[in-house]
């Protein structure tokens, strides 16, 4: 039943007029994916499917920062839902998307051009996922770590961050010490004070931290006018 409704989506002059060729190219992407998800039945239960960004971007040329814009667009039109725990992982309403093509009126597309977005949010999420790609740690816990200390540092948006930022700290807290709770506990400093540089929270982890291991304390710290 699904699958007859494809014959009615289309990249048509209607949808490029009312969403802009972005979207109207993002969606129909989205469509051809969506149609390969239902053909391989690899949605889950509720219809989600896992959106592989880098393939998006070969196939669209839309980066991951033009992605979030337009799904943010598609969202308010009520064909896309988002997993709120994962930006990746995204579920379709082909009878909304059918619907809104067929509408001739237009009604609900005129709406949704007059919905405004918020860019800035879009921007801030595909930069967290740009800067994540920078981590190197495996380990569960460490790299959840290092995730949320990036997401802190990306929305206190007070100092310049880069992959190169983020590659210095982990070395940093990496040749600090090998105790998988002591770079714990250096990362959650970090990430609750926004600390770019790990060597200051490094100098004010606990001494209950503090071990033989670690006991090559740095101590001089980083350049604080060091770019990249």
């Amino acid at each position: 039943m699904y699958l007859d409704l494809f014959d009615e989506l289309r990249l048509n002059k209607k949808l490029v007029k009312f969403v802009g060729f972005e979207v109207a190219a993002y969606w129909a992407e989205l469509q051809s994916i969506l149609k390969q998800v239902i053909k391989k039945n690899t949605a889950d239960e509720q219809g989600f499917f896992n959106l592989d960004r880098e393939y998006m971007e070969r196939e669209t040329t839309l980066t991951v920062t033009k992605q979030l814009k337009c799904e943010e667009k598609l969202l308010a039109m009520g064909v896309l839902i988002k997993d709120p725990s994962n930006p990746n992982r995204l579920a379709i309403s082909v009878t909304n998307m059918v619907e809104i093509i067929s509408d001739e009126d237009t009604k609900k597309l005129k709406k949704t051009n007059a919905v405004k977005k918020d860019e800035k949010a879009a921007k801030i999420a595909g930069i967290k996922i740009n800067m994540k790609k920078a981590i190197l740690e495996t380990d569960p816990d460490l790299r959840a770590a290092y995730e949320r200390w990036v997401e802190g540092m990306v929305d206190a948006a007070n100092c310049r961050f880069t992959k190169a930022v983020v590659q210095l700290f982990e070395k940093t807290v990496t040749e600090y010490t090998p105790d998988k709770n002591a770079r714990l506990k250096i990362i959650e400093i970090a990430t609750a004070s926004s600390y770019r540089d790990a060597t200051w929270a490094i100098n004010k982890l606990p001494p209950s931290f503090i071990n033989s291991q670690t006991s090559q304390k740095i101590c001089s710290g980083v350049s604080n006018n060091i770019t990249f």
